[in-house]
């Protein structure tokens, strides 16, 4: 169990970056 809470937390934490990358686009500011 500790072992999949582990990746959850990553895995919810790879989500929050995409979210915040895809806001990034949308608001039309690309940073390279």
């Amino acid at each position: 169990m500790a072992k999949i809470s582990a990746e959850g937390l990553e895995l919810k934490q790879i989500v929050v970056n995409v979210n915040r990358v895809a806001k990034v686009v949308k608001g039309g500011k690309r940073f390279g």
